[in-house]
């Protein structure tokens, strides 16, 4: 007799387009066409976060609604088909979603619907080149648990309207965390502001938040000006380093979460504001707080969804992710087309701590791709890296900075002599360094 998982999965392959995710918006199964015709073998993406998979995939916001998307219209390969997605529910918890294409749409409707559709799309682009978006939740690159919690907790946070607290590290990506959240949440097609807080003379920030009206200071303009936010109204204020506000923005702000509005300065009128605000801080406002240089009411205000960054450090497998996508983007740019990584440029990077995170590791590509002038991304791009990567435990033996390198330069040597399969000539050559002191570098390493 047959068992009930095996007649379900028969069933399963009858159903074309059939995607479940779990309730961290995992692949559980994908349909074998489907999976195919997208180019992707459907065993292989099981437990893969699924817009990693299929970008435009809306499973993750019926995960984190709960509520279904029913009558969806997309294409695929050139055809309008309709599509269902349903929330699915055990003993009153979400456990996950799924969706599947219902039927084609009749030959008939194809080109008018093709006609909308391309229209949507237009006004979709100038939507997000005027919203201030730059990045999506596809920019989050990992497969890393810490990777995988970051991307469910902003899909989390963006079927809220609540205030969000983003906490990370110098260069872990709470920008890009912002961004995505907004595109993510049910004001994407609204206004994403943003305001750094530490980039603004103390005594304009108040103006810079709240506008100000004629003739309110010295320098102000004949017309007034709308501040953030009014001019994200409806849509979300982005504050970066809001632990650099003043006590009397502080009060402001917190007036305007407690009120729902606002008045310029030198105004008398108070002005309704529908904004949700995103702050964001590698200060630890806990501490601030008890330092007396942060209000405590206002924290708890912010502090309503919180969202905590991991460091580079807690993530590094990573690493070779983030390194082929900044390679990608550079070598593009310097015009260097497909840039080929030695293995020894990644054991080297493994080898730093990078404090600085993923910001840091960005600007060290980008250097690195500077100093090379050919398709082959060696670790001699990266020498200036070497004085930094002085491990505690090198420290603790009495190694130092002539250790740290003396070990890459070996590896450097190593890595030309593979690329050039022994030829010394060869290597010496790539090294960019003559033949005897080759020579002499080999018999000194003991290679």
């Amino acid at each position: 007799m047959a068992k009930h998982s095996d007649i379900l999965k028969q069933v399963f392959t009858h159903m074309w387009g059939l995607v479940v995710v779990d309730h961290l918006s995992r692949i559980v199964f994908v349909e074998e066409k489907y999976g195919r015709s997208r180019g992707f073998d459907p065993e292989a993406v099981i437990g893969r976060y699924v817009k990693e998979v299929i970008p435009d995939s809306k499973l993750p916001s019926v995960v984190e609604s709960g509520k279904p998307i029913l009558g969806d219209v997309f294409f695929h390969q050139g055809k309008p088909l309709i599509c269902n997605r349903f929330p699915l529910v055990k003993d009153g918890v979400l456990i996950g979603a799924m969706s599947f294409q219902v039927f084609e749409m009749p030959e008939m409707f194809i080109e008018s619907i093709k006609e909308m559709q391309s229209q949507l799309n237009y006004y979709k682009e100038k939507v997000k080149k005027y919203s201030g978006v730059r990045y999506s939740l596809s920019d989050i690159i990992g497969t890393s648990k810490a990777a995988e919690a970051m991307r469910a907790a902003i899909l989390k946070a963006a079927s809220s309207n609540a205030t969000v607290l983003i906490q990370g590290e110098t260069g872990t990506g709470k920008e890009l965390a912002a961004h995505a959240l907004h595109r993510e949440s049910r004001r994407a097609h609204y206004s994403f502001v943003k305001l750094n807080c530490a980039a603004i003379p103390r005594e304009l920030i108040e103006s810079e938040l709240f506008g100000y009206e004629e003739g309110s200071f010295t320098g102000a303009r004949k017309t007034g000006k709308k501040g953030k936010f009014e001019i994200a109204d409806k849509g979300t204020l982005f504050l970066d380093e809001i632990s650099q506000l003043t006590m009397d923005a502080q009060a402001k702000l917190l007036r305007v979460l407690q009120e729902k509005e606002i008045e310029r300065i030198g105004g008398t009128d108070s002005i309704s504001v529908d904004v949700r605000i995103v702050a964001a801080t590698n200060d630890n406002l806990d501490d601030l707080v008890k330092k007396g240089t942060f209000r405590a009411d206002l924290y708890y205000r912010l502090n309503v969804i919180p969202i905590r960054l991991p460091s580079l450090r807690e993530r590094s497998s990573d690493i070779p992710l983030l390194v082929d996508k900044f390679v990608e983007k550079y070598g593009e740019q310097a015009g260097l087309g497909e840039i080929t990584v030695l293995p020894g440029v990644l054991e080297l990077i493994m080898k730093y701590d990078w404090p600085g995170n993923i910001r840091e590791l960005e600007h060290a590509v980008e250097r690195a791709i500077n100093l090379c002038s050919s398709s082959v991304l060696e670790t001699k791009h990266f020498e200036w890296l070497l004085p930094k990567i002085i491990t505690k435990g090198q420290m603790t033996k009495g190694r130092g900075i002539q250790d740290a390198k003396a070990a890459t330069e070996k590896e450097m040597i190593l890595d030309a002599l593979r690329t050039t399969k022994g030829n010394k000539k060869k290597a010496a050559e790539l090294l960019d360094i003559a033949r005897p002191l080759l020579y002499q570098k080999m018999r000194r390493l003991g290679i």
